[in-house]
């Protein structure tokens, strides 16, 4: 969930809920363990009411960034958009340079959380990283895609033709066939585009 002009309302709205609930319980906590507290010295009583708000706090942000946005329920109250992506996926990209006759083999990792995500990309006789990354919502059939740059680097032995360059890409989730689809556009040094397709590959 990169924080730009679509959701920062939204985030904001996490945030302050988060330090709410951080103050609750710092004042739970505090409540049930007060006649112990009260016997430390006054410095060391500070010590410990002070930093348990933050501490709560970036605890419960943890929890949300890494597993609890995964939840239906964030996504159904919109403080989430982004389906969980993460995983192996396996299948195929077309390019305009092949004039879309050929199947070419693509495979991509994806790691995310909340807050961020990135996507490796391996190919035939290539390799690629997202350099940007954001999450996006058509005003025409409200689905979420994931858009990203990427920097694509070609092995030593490609053909002569190929060469390091910066490209953008838009996927769409499908949740029936656990597929991700979409088009890209190598930029315009090679001037090439083509579609990709790729389905999660199922962990044992």
């Amino acid at each position: 969930m990169n924080i730009n002009t679509n959701n920062y309302k939204i985030f904001t709205v996490l945030i302050v809920v988060l330090i709410s609930v951080s103050t609750l319980l710092a004042y739970l906590i505090f409540s049930i363990f007060s006649q112990y507290i009260s016997q430390l010295p006054v410095s060391m009583q500070i010590f410990i009411s002070i930093p348990s708000v933050p501490a709560i706090y970036v605890f419960l942000f943890f929890l949300f960034d890494k597993y609890l946005w995964k939840l239906k329920m964030f996504k159904s109250l919109g403080l989430v958009i982004a389906d969980d992506l993460n995983g192996k996926w396996i299948g195929i990209v077309k390019s305009s340079y092949e004039k879309f006759a050929t199947n070419i083999d693509a495979q991509l990792v994806i790691k995310q959380t909340a807050t961020k995500i990135k996507i490796h990309g391996i190919f035939n006789k290539s390799k690629s990283v997202s350099i940007h990354e954001n999450f996006g919502r058509s005003e025409i059939d409200n689905k979420t895609a994931l858009f990203y740059f990427f920097r694509n680097e070609p092995e030593y032995d490609a053909v002569s033709t190929m060469a390091i360059h910066e490209g953008s890409t838009k996927l769409t989730y499908n949740a029936e066939t656990d597929s991700l689809t979409g088009d890209y556009y190598s930029g315009r040094d090679r001037n090439n585009y083509g579609t990709i397709e790729v389905k999660r590959v199922k962990s044992s």
